[in-house]
């Protein structure tokens, strides 16, 4: 444990220090990839002993909080998280500096620096808590250092309206953890976990409120529909290589809380792990829906991240069912496949924020229809775009296919009884959500790499500097290692499940013999295919290369001088699969269509607004003052009367405690 300890010491002493010597930039930075550097050799020697010996690590201390003790702990799946926070928080944390060097002042160096190792110093310390009051301490220090990402730029107005819209509901999220924390500690008369686990079960009332609680503490968090509310907000605000950290690691602490509440737990009841089951579905089908039809790289990536969610919630859901049922070879398959796909998010959005913030910093803006043709300018980025892209869609061989199948096994197992149904209807659910995230990623890669230059820093971008590419390259690496060769990823996956669920190694070790030679076999098959088709496309470049070839533009549909505005546009690609879903998208469209013989003017504008933040969040508000507007006479500027209020408030307790 004196690992752990080492890794959020490197991390917190190079927060200090790189905003300490902020007037050197070249000594800042050496501190930071050094600190960076450190915790990830410390940490990964700490996740490496505990997966691979199959350890459980505790460390308790005198602590001075009254009536607690310091208390971490790593097992499988504390490991498994802190390797993921340790991969994605060193790349994005190199990326970053490369990301401040050309933002030329854009990005404030002191606050980008310190709240990022912060918040990584606070990830790693949140999955090795084991104590209610320090997992609080470690949440809501991710929570603030988050906050300080988004407002590094608060001198732009949409930055502070979303850093104030996060930090309002990352603290409604801590408020109901709270809740949650005292009704488990005084059930089992301590806030350690370990007394979480031994005391005695809870009455069914309680029990409902516990899982409430969780669901909207952790998945606040994690962005369950309809609490997603900040997400696609705060993402686009913050730096890129912060944006990177917080959807690759950030939201899915609040997937680890929930695994680690169900750790402790026990099973929850079947009708309980069908909800999670449907508000995975319900998120991953909103969330990609509202991807396909965004024009900012960054939003579009954070609805995404949104749909991911709901997938790994579906895993989760799908593991509780097996628990539920009564059968262990179910809750290890979904609980395996949830927690690989999260490592498989972790690395393959992380990449795609990295790419998003290297096309931004080109050609200065976000907005996918002022780009284009960046495949020609902007290879590199362009084709480790390409494959987060790939990735993300869950195609084989990249990682993305490998935490997804096995979520489609559990749900097209013939074991699975009377659930056959609804496993059914599930699966084809989310066969759509593969194929609406097939439309975004195209639209996104298409209308940004491919195509003709869309506006003039189109034309002129170029590559960024190799600080960045490094990091994008290394997570793209993974992303096919993990998709060919995936049975490292598998046996971490499945040791954090068997955490989950319970079970014992000779358990877990006969699920991962099966899955393991499986998706090795369709890696190997993947990889063959595109080692076949790069085959055929080298062998088609050399024989060209001896004939004379023409190039022209191709047919622009009979236009006399066709521009690069006549290409498909943000809105226009995905009409045919938007049009279906009109309305539960309720997209908005403003059109003045070309009138007379000589028609001078036309324009056509459209907006899909996001319900819960435009609609059902003004009368939420609203309701709220309603509510509040009677205690808020109390607040009338009166000294005296504040006096009064102390007084009687002490008067109360102390008669209370008589």
């Amino acid at each position: 444990m004196i690992l752990l300890l080492a890794a959020v010491l490197a991390l917190g002493v190079a927060a200090v220090l790189s905003a300490s010597l902020f007037r050197h930039g070249h000594a800042a930075r050496i501190i930071v990839i050094g600190g960076l550097a450190a915790a990830a050799i410390a940490g990964g020697a700490l996740a490496w002993r505990v997966l691979w010996g199959l350890e459980v690590l505790d460390f308790i201390r005198p602590w001075l909080v009254p009536g607690a003790v310091f208390h971490l702990g790593i097992d499988s799946l504390s490991a498994c998280f802190l390797l993921l926070v340790l991969i994605v928080g060193g790349c994005a944390g190199v990326y970053g500096e490369g990301y401040i060097a050309a933002s030329h002042g854009h990005v404030p160096a002191i606050p980008a620096r310190f709240f990022f190792l912060v918040l990584m110093a606070s990830m790693a310390l949140l999955v090795g808590a084991r104590s209610a009051i320090l997992f609080m301490v470690a949440w809501e220090t991710m929570a603030l250092a988050a906050f300080g990402l988004v407002s590094c730029e608060h001198g732009k107005p949409e930055v502070r309206k979303a850093g104030f819209l996060y930090l309002l509901c990352t603290h409604i999220g801590s408020l109901c953890l709270l809740a949650l924390f005292a009704l488990l500690g005084r059930n089992a008369g301590s806030l350690e976990f370990s007394a979480f686990a031994a005391a005695p079960a809870l009455p069914a009332a309680q029990r409902t409120a516990v899982f409430v609680l969780a669901l909207v503490g952790f998945g606040m968090k994690a962005g369950f529909m309809p609490l997603h509310i900040w997400l696609q907000e705060a993402h686009p605000a913050a730096p890129s290589h912060a944006s990177a950290a917080m959807s690759g690691v950030m939201i899915e602490m609040g997937l680890y809380g929930l695994m680690r509440l169900l750790a402790l737990l026990g099973p929850v009841s079947m009708p309980a792990a069908i909800f999670l089951v449907a508000l995975g579905l319900v998120t991953a089908v909103f969330g990609i829906m509202f991807a396909m039809v965004q024009r900012d790289f960054k939003r579009l990536l954070a609805y995404s991240s949104i749909e991911n969610i709901g997938i790994i919630l579906t895993g989760v859901g799908l593991g509780c069912c097996g628990l539920a049922s009564g059968s262990p070879s179910l809750a290890l398959l979904g609980f395996s496949g949830a927690i690989l796909h999260t490592i498989n998010h972790g690395l393959f959005k992380s990449l795609l924020f990295l790419s998003a913030g290297a096309i931004y910093q080109a050609v200065g803006t976000r907005d996918i229809e002022a780009c284009g043709g960046l495949q020609k300018s902007m290879p590199w980025t362009c084709g480790l775009t390409a494959i987060g892209a790939a990735a993300i869609c869950g195609l084989p061989p990249l990682n993305g296919f490998t935490g997804e199948w096995l979520i489609y096994s559990w749900l097209l197992r013939p074991d699975i009884g009377h659930g056959m149904r609804f496993a059914a209807l599930a699966a084809a659910i989310l066969g759509v959500v593969g194929a609406f995230a097939v439309v975004a990623f195209s639209k996104c890669y298409g209308l940004t790499c491919l195509g003709q230059p869309r506006s003039e820093a189109a034309r002129n971008a170029k590559e960024p500097s190799w600080i960045m590419l490094g990091p994008m390259a290394l997570l793209a690496a993974l992303c096919a290692i993990i998709g060919v060769f995936p049975a490292p990823a598998l046996y971490v996956a499945f040791a954090a499940a068997g955490n989950v669920a319970r079970l014992a190694r000779p358990a877990v070790s006969s699920g991962l013999d099966e899955w393991s030679r499986l998706l090795g076999v369709v890696g190997l098959l993947g990889a063959g295919v595109c080692a076949l088709s790069a085959l055929l496309w080298s062998l088609r470049r050399s024989l060209l290369r001896r004939r004379g070839v023409a190039a022209g533009p191709t047919w622009g549909c009979g236009f006399t001088a066709p521009t690069a505005r006549m290409q498909y546009s943000g809105a226009s690609y995905p009409v045919p699969v938007t049009r279906v879903f009109t309305a539960l998208l309720a997209t908005q469209e403003e059109v003045h269509p070309p009138l007379g013989y000589w028609p001078v003017k036309a324009s056509f504008a459209s907006r899909t607004p996001d319900p819960a933040l435009e609609r059902w969040l003004p009368v939420l508000v609203a309701k709220c003052e309603d509510w509040l507007s009677v205690p808020r006479r109390l607040q009338h500027g009166r000294l005296q009367l504040y006096l009064l209020y102390v007084s009687a408030f002490l008067v109360v307790i102390l008669l209370w405690k008589l």
